[in-house]
């Protein structure tokens, strides 16, 4: 059976939050707030929006597939437990996708370019892709560190007040809703699943943070 044979319930809260839902016809709906710290509040709503308006239930969907960061670590834990919650009783496949992918999908191009998110206190997030292929996994890194890195294209979802000397900042292209359809519709069926998933959190713990 294909994965697309179902629905597939997809979200991201890499900022605020996106929802969308892919059909077996290929067609897409999706909805999105840009209110980060009411996630445990109206994340569910948002969800039961969008899979209602096509007259479905949740033992309808197929799978569901979740922005699992890096970024800020209460929304993704928001994200991780709502679905988790929802699909305790289901049993449905869950896929991950990495919030830095979708910000990378975004730029529309084909070329090389870093995703990259102010992680705070010096730090940030960090994948390098090419041609939508992950080249350069995910990472925490000082700003320190980053800037020593050869200078590329990069494209953030968040502004980034850091000077980046001979880096090219991209635009971002698509929305955060389309971004995260286009990165749906690239889950292949052989691809690693779990019941639950668990927010992707490179940062440093505060105990590491002291010992610098």
């Amino acid at each position: 059976m294909s994965l697309f044979s179902k629905p597939i319930l997809a979200l991201d809260t890499a900022a605020g939050a996106s929802v969308c839902l892919l059909l077996p016809d290929g067609e897409s709906v999706s909805a999105s707030m840009n209110t980060p710290r009411a996630h445990s509040r109206e994340l569910l709503p948002l969800l039961e929006q969008v899979v209602k308006q096509q007259g479905l239930q949740w033992q309808d969907m197929g799978a569901f597939a979740v922005g699992t960061g890096p970024g800020s670590f209460t929304g993704l834990r928001v994200a991780c437990a709502t679905i988790a919650g929802m699909n305790a009783s289901l049993h449905k496949p869950v896929y991950t996708l990495s919030s830095l992918a979708i910000t990378a999908q975004q730029a529309m191009v084909e070329d090389e370019l870093w995703a990259i998110e102010d992680a705070r206190s010096g730090l940030v997030y960090a994948a390098k892709f090419s041609a939508d292929t992950c080249i350069v996994e995910p990472q925490c890194l000082t700003w320190e560190a980053f800037l020593k890195l050869p200078t590329a294209q990069y494209i953030a979802l968040s502004e980034i007040t850091f000077d980046l000397p001979g880096w090219e900042a991209l635009p971002l292209q698509q929305t955060r809703e389309q971004a995260l359809v286009a990165q749906v519709r690239k889950l292949q069926p052989d691809m690693t699943y779990k019941m639950w998933v668990e927010p992707l959190y490179l940062q440093p713990s505060q105990a590491e943070k002291n010992l610098v």
